[in-house]
């Protein structure tokens, strides 16, 4: 009983969490919002009903050193493919002609990424930061997906992120491009039902992907995980230097991890 109700107050608390977030997030299609004058460009990309003012503490971080940004806002009413191609569709007219193109990500942003490069990646691809990405799936999602009010809570891509084999993440490929991940482990009373050290929503060890150079590890949370100091500092470093330094592990090796 302790346990049955401690799995209804965190579902509770998240499904207010969601519905807060959705309120903001609702309608309106795909936004791109160009800053800086910088050579090289950053687009930013949110999670799941967040929207782009979410990355914009990282943006202006990222401006400050250089960059151009450009922080792409998206609803969350379309499944996985269809918001990469909407999203990919309109970042188009704005990186055409770029040098170079990195892209920050931010949950759902990272399997955006990846599915619009499955194929290959542009030439005028950099670095790609991920933060929080369900690479291997989320374990809420095969918790919470029969639940009637799911859909209106964490929009309609969530479904397709369980941890099964045939989940959209388990179904792309590899990572082809140099690409960092950051992982959290500060996971607060979502964090409790998950099988190891997360975020609140994404395990470590389901953020790895094959493909992926490097993982950091700090104890953030999911949802404000793109405001930490620590957290933009090593986006920065890695965009910069292909590493994150300190702390930092080689992915390569365990990104086969169970």
């Amino acid at each position: 009983m302790k346990r049955r109700g401690r799995l209804w107050l965190c579902v509770a608390v998240a499904s207010a969490a969601g519905l807060l977030v959705g309120c903001a997030t609702c309608g309106g299609g795909v936004k791109v919002r160009e800053e800086g004058d910088g050579a090289e460009l950053v687009v930013l990309l949110h999670g799941m009903k967040r929207s782009g003012r979410s990355m914009g503490k990282m943006a202006g971080a990222l401006r400050e050193k250089g960059y151009r940004t450009a922080v792409c806002g998206y609803p969350s009413k379309w499944g996985v493919h269809e918001t990469s191609e909407r999203v990919f569709g309109a970042l188009g007219p704005v990186t055409s002609g770029v040098a170079r193109v990195h892209y920050v990500t931010h949950s759902l942003g990272g399997i955006l990424v990846r599915d619009a490069f499955r194929d290959g990646a542009p030439d005028n691809l950099g670095r790609v930061v991920m933060l929080g990405p369900p690479n291997r799936g989320c374990e809420h999602i095969d918790r919470f997906a029969w639940l009637p009010f799911f859909g209106a809570i964490w929009g309609t891509p969530a479904r397709e992120l369980g941890t099964g084999e045939d989940s959209f993440p388990n179904r792309l490929p590899p990572v082809g491009f140099e690409c960092g991940v950051v992982a959290g482990t500060k996971g607060g009373l979502l964090g409790l039902l998950m099988p190891g050290p997360s975020d609140g929503k994404v395990t470590v060890e389901r953020a790895r992907a094959e493909g992926v150079k490097e993982m950091l590890v700090l104890p953030v949370n999911h949802t404000w995980m793109m405001r930490d100091g620590k957290v933009i500092e090593a986006t920065a470093r890695f965009l910069a230097t292909g590493r994150f330094g300190e702390g930092a592990e080689e992915a390569a090796e365990s990104a086969d991890a169970p």
